[in-house]
């Protein structure tokens, strides 16, 4: 699909509907020697070009590589070597130092700020103080690769299991967290980035039809508003979006969720040429 912003300068947008896993983007094909070679070689050349390639990952709080998507992610991180970054495990230990550097300073500023209320609340200080290593629903962590197939970013979003719920709305952290992704995008030349639309990996029972086409239709319109933002941020660059559903959906669900998306966004009509003879 194609999406138009702006009224009077206008930009276009690609929109992808797809159905695969996260980390097909990742992984490199095995089926074709050759074709891995230029995949990588066409990856690598654009490492440091102005159009770099990203995905969201939904994480939990803790910044690590031990289970779920991130053990498997870390994985395919470690197939091929990086020259270029430090490796998945060193990128984290730094990211955990920083997370306890932040958290030091926020705790520190909250403390004197409530030492100066005479209406202090001790949960409040009690929750600030526990669990400084982990983050907050709606923040992220980046990791910078060279070796996997079609990205060069990796966004690890923190969500919780209020994300499984059909009660979201536009002020969730997790929706949040995609605006301050996308707006990291415009500033560092992020062109290609691929979201998981329904806010999770895999799908599960209480994922019930009415529940996904509810959740496509807010991460639809929230992320179709964050990109009219886009022009404000970076003056109007054209950018690839591609939403993610997992592969267990049905073929009833995913027809519906690709009749949805030009409804929301104000997608361009094809024009079919016939040759008159």
């Amino acid at each position: 699909f194609i999406f138009r912003t702006g009224a009077q300068l206008k930009t276009m947008h690609n929109l992808r509907l797809l159905r695969a896993d996260m980390l097909d983007f990742c992984k490199h094909k095995r089926n074709h020697r050759s074709g891995v070679k230029l995949h990588r070689l066409q990856t690598a050349m654009s490492l440091y070009s102005t159009s770099l390639c990203g995905l969201v990952l939904l994480v939990d709080n803790r910044i690590s590589s031990y289970s779920g998507i991130k053990r498997d992610f870390a994985t395919v991180c470690q197939e091929c070597t990086d020259f270029h970054f430090p490796g998945i495990q060193e990128q984290l230990e730094i990211v955990q130092k920083v997370v306890l550097k932040a958290r030091a300073q926020r705790s520190s500023k909250s403390k004197r700020h409530h030492e100066n209320r005479s209406s202090g609340n001790e949960d409040k200080l009690k929750n600030i103080e526990r669990n400084q290593s982990n983050i907050l629903p709606g923040e992220f962590y980046i990791t910078r690769h060279s070796n996997l197939s079609e990205i060069h970013v990796a966004f690890h979003l923190c969500v919780d299991d209020n994300v499984r719920s059909g009660n979201i709305t536009a002020r969730d952290p997790a929706i949040m967290g995609l605006r301050n992704i996308l707006k990291v995008c415009c500033t560092h030349d992020i062109t290609t980035i691929s979201i998981p639309l329904l806010l999770v990996h895999d799908m599960s029972e209480e994922m019930t039809i009415p529940w996904c086409l509810k959740r496509a239709e807010l991460v639809f319109k929230c992320v179709k508003g964050f990109m009219m933002e886009m022009a404000s941020w970076d003056g109007g660059v054209s950018r690839t979006v591609q939403f993610l559903v997992p592969q267990t959906i049905s073929e009833e669900m995913f027809y519906q969720l690709s009749n949805m998306l030009p409804q929301i966004f104000r997608v361009s009509s094809t024009l079919t040429l016939t040759s008159k003879h």
